[in-house]
C-alpha cells in the first residue's frame, strides 16, 4: 500500500485539491452599455452644434391690419408688473391697475367694433406672464366676433 493514494489525500501533503472552474464574463452588458453611451453623446454633440434652429415661415396666415385693429401695448414695468397702453400713441398714460385695464380695454373693444375693428392686436413683451395676456385678451369677450392677435415686442438691449 506504499504506492497507493488515499481518496482523502492527493498525492502532496495537504488536501485534495477541487477542479478549478474557468471564470466567465459576459461582456454583451457591457457591450449594450457603451453603445447606447454612444449613441447618447453623438445626439448631444450633434444638437450642441446646432446653434440655431431654423423655424419654417408661416404660409397660412396673413398680417393683421392696424387699421382694422384695437392695439393694445403691454410692457414690463421696473417693479415687474405690466403697464397697458390702448393704442400706439407715445403719449398715452400708460395703465396699472388691473380693473382700470380691464375697463379700459373693454371700451376700446366696444368702440372700435362701432368702428368696424373686428380685431383685438395684443403687442406684448416677450417676458409678459401669459396669465396677464388671457387677462387682458378676456376683455375682447366683451364685443362678439372680436379675433385676438398676440404680437411680442423684443425689447431693446441696453
Amino acid at each position: 500500500m506504499h504506492g497507493e493514494s488515499d481518496s482523502k489525500f492527493g498525492t502532496g501533503f495537504g488536501p485534495k485539491r477541487k477542479a478549478v472552474e474557468d471564470p466567465e464574463f459576459d461582456v454583451t452588458a457591457m457591450v449594450d452599455l457603451v453603445s447606447l453611451m454612444n449613441i447618447y453623446f453623438l445626439v448631444a454633440w450633434v444638437m450642441a452644434m446646432q446653434n440655431e434652429v431654423n423655424l419654417p415661415a408661416a404660409k397660412h396666415v396673413v398680417p393683421g391690419d392696424p387699421d382694422l385693429s384695437v392695439i393694445v401695448v403691454v410692457k414690463n414695468t421696473d417693479q415687474g408688473g405690466m403697464e397697458v397702453k390702448i393704442g400706439e400713441d407715445s403719449d398715452v398714460q400708460p395703465l396699472t391697475d388691473r380693473a382700470e385695464i380691464l375697463k379700459q380695454v373693454e371700451a376700446a373693444v366696444k368702440a372700435g367694433s362701432k368702428e368696424r375693428k373686428d380685431t383685438l392686436l395684443l403687442r406684448a413683451e416677450k417676458e409678459i406672464a401669459m396669465k396677464d395676456i388671457s387677462f387682458i385678451a378676456g376683455a375682447a369677450a366683451a364685443a362678439e366676433g372680436f379675433k385676438i392677435r398676440l404680437a411680442v415686442l423684443e425689447k431693446d438691449k441696453k
